[in-house]
């Protein structure tokens, strides 16, 4: 479970388009720590994650709002210098594998000064989103979107994937019409790599069951067509 932590944000336009982003990517804990504006101001920039918002958490320190969760990620846009530890970072896409099954805070700083070296201290990783070298620095709202995204795209590709697979039924009907189709119109023992491409061509770009009915549908009516064709073609001789 990701929950999101805002440490005394600024800007009431930034925590209402927070709460957005969080709605927009299904996170439900949002807390926040000494907020420096007004909530109820924030609510008008929430759009669709006004419930987020009224349902944060408003707490007095950092430590109160991370006391329960596994996995601490602190965030920063001054990150890698040489010899200094504490901001050695990790990249948003290498968020996924330490979060598995834990229950996480994302933490983002004030927006003038982000978070201090005590907080990030408190935190066990440090966050940096790269960008240019000449301007890294991104709005708050916009880093805290950029993180959830790749916490969503990785979700959201993993849950398609398990539910992309077509049945082992699907799969020998396919290799079985495709195999007739490739005995059909064979002409030297050269040509069985067009079966070969042709099933390996399908099974890989076939996306779900519903797609692998339509084409074994197909193919089907392919070959009985081909067999009907020869068939007349036979008695007209």
């Amino acid at each position: 479970m990701i929950r999101v932590v805002l440490v005394e944000p600024e800007g009431e336009y930034n925590v209402g388009f927070i709460a957005r982003l969080c709605k927009n990517f299904s996170v439900n804990e949002l807390y926040i720590v000494n907020p420096k504006v007004n909530i109820s101001d924030a609510i008008r920039f929430s759009a669709g994650g006004k419930d987020i918002l009224i349902n944060a958490k408003i707490v007095s320190s950092f430590d109160e709002a991370v006391a329960d969760v596994d996995i601490k990620i602190a965030t920063s846009s001054i990150a890698d210098n040489k010899g200094d530890i504490l901001r050695k970072s990790i990249k948003p896409w290498e968020v996924i594998p330490l979060i598995q099954d834990k229950k996480t805070a994302l933490i983002f700083g004030r927006e003038s000064v982000g978070l201090t070296r005590e907080e990030i201290f408190k935190s066990d990783f440090l966050l940096h989103i790269p960008a240019n070298p000449e301007y890294p620095v991104l709005n708050l709202s916009h880093a805290v979107g950029i993180v959830l995204y790749e916490i969503w795209k990785y979700r959201y590709i993993t849950s398609s994937l398990s539910s992309q697979s077509m049945s082992n039924q699907s799969i020998k009907l396919i290799d079985k019409y495709t195999r007739e189709l490739y005995e059909l119109i064979k002409r030297s023992d050269d040509d069985y790599k067009m079966y070969i491409a042709l099933k390996r061509a399908i099974i890989r770009g076939v996306k779900d069951e519903e797609e692998a009915r339509v084409i074994i549908h197909f193919l089907r009516k392919l070959y009985t067509r081909i067999i009907h064709n020869e068939k007349e073609m036979s008695n007209v001789s």
